[in-house]
């Protein structure tokens, strides 16, 4: 929603000044939105972070950056204006409630695939 290419780049700020280091991006893409919604195209960029964060905390980080930025809880699948979501950390396995680690759709999605790719992961 708005401008999407600016809130990827927002987005990125955010984070960088909650300790999250950005260290590599992907391209961006532009895909199809999940779920059947009519809903205008997504963008999408895999980054590569460093953090002294824990898994939790970086969720509440990345949390606070997509309510910064005015995204409102809504319905699965709808339009909004960022979603940040943690698909890795290291090679650590995290099973938490609302935080599982890796991500269950990395392999689903093909922007992912292709950022990581890009990364050189």
């Amino acid at each position: 929603m708005g401008d999407r290419e600016i809130n990827l780049l927002t987005a990125r700020d955010l984070l960088m000044k909650r300790g999250v280091l950005v260290v590599g991006q992907s391209e961006i893409r532009e895909t199809k939105p999940l779920g059947g919604k009519d809903q205008p195209d997504y963008l999408n960029q895999v980054v590569e972070c460093e953090t002294d964060l824990n898994p939790q905390e970086l969720l509440k980080v990345c949390k606070e950056v997509e309510k910064e930025m005015g995204r409102e809880d809504g319905e699965k699948w709808e339009s909004r204006i960022i979603d940040v979501d943690i698909l890795f950390y290291g090679d650590q396995r995290v099973h938490l409630p609302g935080l599982t680690i890796p991500h269950p759709g990395v392999k689903d999605r093909d922007f992912v695939v292709e950022g990581l790719r890009d990364l050189g992961v």
